[in-house]
């Protein structure tokens, strides 16, 4: 489907959807999750994605302000939501994902629209995805299959691209992090039964967020300025 040209519409009788009819959270709760036509329902995952893209879309304003910055960084926000529920559903992230955030990367670099150079920038890329490809190399000679996907690395380069070095670090840490909680309290259950493929891609995304709206005002982060605190 075109992101281009997008017709929003019911997957049921197939009918667009209107604009009145189409307002992020208010149409949802309005007509109780169902299409105004067939009256068949619409996934709760809808709402939530408005939900969420909103909140972070307010987080980000309150972080860079009403900047170029702001809408570069709104624009990855949403395409990492985009990535996460894709990469759960499909256990991919298309390349089309992966070039459309390296041309609003290569936009704001030119533009300089972001807080770091070219050559910050890039070191960045190739530490985010170096590790991932490098970590994927060791995973797949110990276990003998894929551990993380190449579509992982291609993100990285992008994220990386956005985050410099330190922020990546920061990002790839939390991104691991996170995961090794998530598999420990809900996933346990699944690897018993050797269903134990999950996408790492949402967790890239979380790790990479949360490093960005840890901003603080002068341009440090609050999880960097506490780690350095406490361990120097």
């Amino acid at each position: 489907m075109s992101i281009i040209f997008p017709s929003s519409h019911c997957f049921s009788c197939n009918k667009n959807i209107p604009v009145y009819y189409n307002i992020p959270l208010l149409s949802y709760f309005l007509l109780k999750g169902k299409c105004f036509f067939c009256r068949s329902e619409f996934p709760s995952r809808y709402a939530f994605v408005e939900l969420i893209s909103g909140l972070f879309t307010i987080i980000t304003y309150l972080i860079f302000d009403f900047s170029h910055a702001f809408f570069i960084y709104s624009i990855l926000t949403y395409l990492l939501i985009a990535v996460t529920f894709v990469d759960i559903d499909h256990f991919i992230i298309p390349n089309g994902f992966i070039i459309f955030g390296l041309l609003v990367l290569f936009f704001g670099l030119f533009g300089n629209f972001l807080s770091i150079n070219w050559e910050e920038s890039m070191s960045g890329s190739f530490v985010f995805a170096g590790f991932l490809f490098s970590i994927g190399l060791i995973g797949q000679f110990i276990l003998k299959k894929e551990s993380i996907g190449f579509g992982d690395v291609k993100l990285g380069l992008i994220l990386g691209g956005f985050l410099g070095v330190e922020y990546s670090v920061l990002a790839l840490y939390l991104s691991f992090a996170i995961s090794a909680l998530v598999v420990i309290i809900f996933l346990n259950r699944s690897f018993k039964k050797g269903n134990n493929k999950i996408p790492f891609g949402p967790y890239l995304a979380a790790g990479t967020l949360i490093s960005l709206f840890t901003i603080d005002p002068q341009g440090g982060n609050y999880i960097l300025n506490w780690y350095y605190r406490t361990m120097f």
